[in-house]
């Protein structure tokens, strides 16, 4: 199911009058859900198939592809795991209204949601001092990412940015902290360093998360718990910090080639206590016996380093796009241009066009 394409850089595909779109709202087990046959018609695709419960959409310059009971949603080719599966009801394919609103929306409409172009980058390095993270016989989680985040400091200095390290040195700081840090800076946008571990060796690749929305699991949670739905201050962020994530994902994969593991949703501190646009990407797994070595070399930091540079542009060049020429976050075409991502401050439902804050009744 996987594109051999991905890009961030989209035309926006609708008029005003779009915004008088008659959705049709299922609840199923407690959940809202809407028809995937009109997401279709709403984000104007101009091919759908949903034979063998497999959903293949395709338009002019994007194509949605996923699965009934599966969290795998693929934006031209970019993976997305969902906060809740698609599923079949009455021979009607579903996905969940907090996932179009939360996830699609935002990616494919993120003109609805205005920002303020970046100018101060916070770089965080995983670990540090006597938590060492992730470790192997070629070396730990925590200098290899403050290594990481001193190549990304230097590239993002000379494109002009300010840049603030959570830490320049093998020192221990709390996670309370480094977002406390982050939330004292304007313009700005968080972006967290880490390298992965895996119970099973096969387990690799690059994954990158967002907050996760409230009233939805984190990704590697099955079932909602009373945390779910406490709210954070980094909640405020929503739509920018999946934008954010698209970016940042879509340059890591077009980098470094890698197994595309997905953007996914957490409730890490350093995301859940921000109050900027905040990612975390885990740039691999020390686990894994390529990862490991490719992790070692200063190569592939260093392509990890240009990634992380690329993906703030692309954001950053989104949010100062002409209004004259409003862009989405996933195209089909230039996968060798630098991504342009769009990104915004709020929650735009497509339900409720005319809000901007996320409806009570999408966080059941």
């Amino acid at each position: 199911m996987r594109g051999g394409w991905v890009c961030v850089a989209v035309f926006f595909l609708f008029t005003c009058r779009t915004l008088a779109f008659d959705w049709t709202l299922i609840k199923h087990e407690g959940r809202d859900y809407v028809p995937v046959e009109d997401v279709a018609k709403f984000y104007s695709f101009t091919q759908a198939d949903y034979s063998n419960d497999i959903i293949n959409l395709e338009g002019p310059t994007l194509r949605m592809q996923g699965g009934v009971n599966s969290r795998e949603l693929y934006l031209n080719g970019l993976k997305f795991i969902l906060s809740f599966p698609i599923i079949k009801v009455d021979n009607k394919v579903l996905m969940s209204r907090m996932d179009l609103s939360k996830l699609v929306e935002p990616v494919l409409r993120p003109a609805k949601i205005p920002t303020a172009p970046v100018h101060t980058v916070v770089l965080d390095a995983g670990h540090g001092g006597y938590d060492q993270g992730a470790s192997s016989l070629l070396g730990n989680e925590k200098a290899f990412t403050l290594d990481v985040v001193e190549r990304a400091r230097d590239l993002l200095l000379k494109a002009g940015f300010n840049v603030r390290l959570t830490r320049s040195a093998d020192v221990f700081i709390p996670l309370e902290d480094r977002a406390a840090f982050a939330n004292r800076q304007s313009k700005a946008v968080f972006v967290s360093v880490h390298f992965n571990a895996g119970a099973r060796e096969e387990a690799g690749g690059v994954e990158t998360y967002s907050l996760a929305p409230r009233g939805v699991p984190s990704t590697n949670n099955t079932n909602l718990s009373f945390a779910d739905f406490q709210p954070s201050v980094g909640n405020i962020r929503d739509a920018e910090n999946i934008a954010l994530a698209t970016a940042m994902h879509t340059a890591l994969i077009t980098k470094l080639g890698v197994n595309d593991r997905g953007i996914k949703r957490a409730r890490f501190i350093v995301l859940r206590d921000s109050t900027i646009p905040s990612v975390l990407i885990e740039g691999g797994f020390l686990t894994n016996a390529q990862d490991r070595v490719r992790i070692a070399t200063p190569v592939y930091r260093q392509f990890l380093a240009q990634a992380i540079l690329r993906g703030v542009l692309s954001y950053n060049r989104a949010v100062q796009r002409n209004e004259a020429s409003d862009q989405m976050m996933v195209r089909r075409s230039q996968i060798t241009e630098e991504p342009a991502p769009d990104a915004g401050a709020s929650v735009w439902d497509p339900l409720r066009p005319n809000v901007y804050t996320l409806p009570e009744d999408t966080r059941k």
